[in-house]
Parts: structure tokens; C-alpha cells; sequence
């Protein structure tokens, strides 16, 4: 069944599926609901979370769904999907687990957004039709609807701000979603009851103690080879998914491609972009070579396969190479 991403919240508190589906071309809000998700079949029991391999997973997840064991432990199985072009095996393995999902299984399918191509394919209308399976799209807010969304996440964090912070705060995080709800966060657990102030935001915004993957996608966009490396490092202490960080870097590149090739107006328009990432992404496609973008694209292909387990040589390193090919520097900057 279609959920809207604005009735996402009051589906998640019922709770009802025993799968979703989720897609975004928004990492933050993609692991945001991930973890939402999560946490709520966690209350209910599942702790155990068991990732199936991108590669060829739908014979696994047929004999998954009915197999049986006498010590069976309450699962999540976690299913990525770098490619939205779901054969007839897939379709076959979903209308099977979907007919009858197991009562100690929850299932959980992420990826990019579907294109309007890709909504109209049979595995799509599969999923958007089930009785047993949500699907949800969440989409980025318009830079119209930007303040709105700020004021929500305020209410949400039960903070009361002036109206100088609200639109403070929506100027200096327009587009960034991580970097407005990390300032949002780091206020609500330091000054809890607190009233915030236009005052106290230069500070909570400029604090660069914390990284996300946006902010890696903000630093390869600039060429900024110490912020890139400051931003991998975090996110490898925190334990970040590599599969994210190369999807987000892949789909920059590929962006960076499109409007190197096509209409950059119609792109943006389409692809739904706003400043100020909008104009890191033209900046980027008119630094970068488009031979070199090209070349960086088998780059990916490579690093999907060390994830896959595939290639046994270090990952990391590799996601480093990949992240400053955008700076078109061959040295690691001293630190």
C-alpha cells in the first residue's frame, strides 16, 4: 500500500506492515525513517537485523521467508537495492514473501527514488498495491516549504525559538536537511527549556564537530580535500554504511554528468534542486572534466564490489580515492 510521506509518522506509530519500502534521493531522510523503522520493531522485539547481499538476494529471500527453526530469534532483514531494473525473479520472490510474510520476520527494502518510469513497472505496482507491505517516498522540501519544515522540526524538538531564529536558521541551512537538524538537536540536548535566539546560531551552525553524508556530498561539490577527509573520518568513527556514501557520491556524479550533457534549468527543475546545492552542483560541472567524471564512474563499480565482497582489497582507502577525484587533487593534503 502507497503511503504519503506526509502520513509517514502516523503509519510508523501503527505499525501494522510487517514490510516497507522505502525510497528517497535524500540520504538524511532515508536513514532518518530507516531508523525510525527500526526502532519500533526493536520496541516490539526484532533486535536482530540480518542484511541480504545486493547481489542476487531473491533466491535467499524465498527460502528466508519459510524458514523454520526451533530457537528462531525475531529478525529484520535489510535489503538495499542499488538498482531499481527489478527482473522477473524479483517480482516473483516479493509476490512470494508478500503472500505470506513470516509472523517472526520484518522486511525492509530502501532505495533511490523511482523514477516516474520506473513507478509505471509491474515490481513497483506490486509493492504499491500489497496489503502487507507500506510504501513510502519521501521527497526534500521546496525552498518554499523550507521554513515550514524548520518550524516543524523545532516542535518537534519542543523548542521554543524567536521568529529571528526560525528565519535565521532557514536562510543559513537552505537545502542542507542534516545540517538544520543537527544545529536543532545539538540545542534541544545542551540547552533543554531553553528559548533559542538568532543570537545563538552562528555557533550552532558553524560547530563542524559532527559530519554527515550530506555534508561529504557538500565537500566533494566545493573541492574541498580537507573537509572531505575530515567528513570520511567522522563518518567511519560513526560507523556510517559505505553502500551510502557510495550511492550519495554515484548519484552526484551522475547529476554532474546530466548537466554537463543536458539542460541545466530543466535538470534542476526537474530533480527538484534548490541553492544552495543547486550551485555547488554548477560550480562542480563547470570544474570538473567530463572525461574525468566518466572515469570516476568505474570507480564506483569497483567500490560496489568490495562491498559486495567481491574484491577483497580495503574499502576505505577506495571510498577516499573515489571522494577526492571531485577535488582533481592526486595528494592526501597533510592534516
Amino acid at each position: 500500500m502507497r503511503i504519503k510521506a506526509r502520513d509517514w509518522p502516523v503509519a510508523l506509530a501503527r505499525g501494522k506492515a510487517h514490510a516497507y519500502a522505502l525510497f528517497s534521493d535524500e540520504p538524511f531522510l532515508l536513514a532518518e525513517a530507516e531508523t525510525q523503522l527500526r526502532r519500533r520493531w526493536q520496541q516490539e522485539g526484532f533486535l536482530r537485523l540480518q542484511r541480504l547481499p545486493q547481489d542476487d538476494p531473491w533466491p535467499i529471500l524465498r527460502e528466508e521467508r519459510d524458514a523454520l527453526s526451533l530457537f528462531a530469534e525475531p529478525r529484520v532483514l535489510l535489503l538495499r537495492l542499488s538498482d531499481l531494473r527489478l527482473g522477473k525473479d524479483a517480482l516473483a520472490a516479493l509476490e512470494f514473501w508478500l503472500a505470506r510474510p513470516p509472523q517472526d520476520t520484518r522486511l525492509l527494502l530502501t532505495g533511490a527514488r523511482p523514477d516516474a518510469a520506473a513507478q509505471k513497472l509491474k515490481w513497483f505496482r506490486t509493492l504499491e498495491q500489497s496489503e502487507t507491505l507500506g510504501l513510502v517516498i519521501l521527497y526534500p522540501p521546496e525552498a518554499s516549504d523550507w521554513p515550514r519544515w524548520i518550524e516543524e522540526r523545532l516542535r518537534r524538538a519542543k523548542i521554543d525559538a524567536s521568529r529571528e531564529a526560525k528565519a535565521l536558521l532557514s536562510e543559513r541551512s537552505l537545502g542542507n536537511l542534516a545540517a538544520a537538524d543537527q544545529a536543532i538537536r545539538r540545542w534541544a540536548e545542551l540547552y533543554p527549556e531553553q528559548r533559542l535566539e538568532a543570537v545563538d546560531l552562528p555557533d550552532l551552525l558553524g560547530d563542524s564537530s559532527q559530519f554527515s553524508i550530506f555534508d561529504l556530498s557538500d565537500a566533494v561539490l566545493q573541492g574541498n580535500p580537507h573537509a572531505v577527509l575530515h567528513s570520511l573520518g567522522r563518518l567511519r568513527d560513526a560507523e556510517a554504511e559505505p553502500i551510502l556514501i557510495l550511492w550519495t557520491l554515484h548519484r552526484d556524479l551522475v547529476l554532474l554528468l546530466q548537466l554537463q550533457e543536458g539542460n541545466s534549468s530543466e535538470i534542476l527543475r526537474r530533480e527538484r534542486l534548490f541553492p544552495p546545492r543547486s550551485e555547488r552542483l554548477l560550480a562542480a560541472a563547470r570544474r570538473l572534466p567530463r572525461q574525468r567524471l566518466r572515469q570516476t564512474l568505474f570507480q564506483c563499480q569497483e567500490i560496489d564490489a568490495r562491498i559486495k565482497g567481491q574484491d577483497a582489497r580495503p574499502l576505505w582507502p577506495a571510498l577516499t580515492d573515489l571522494a577526492l577525484g571531485f577535488c582533481q587533487t592526486d595528494k592526501v593534503p597533510a592534516q
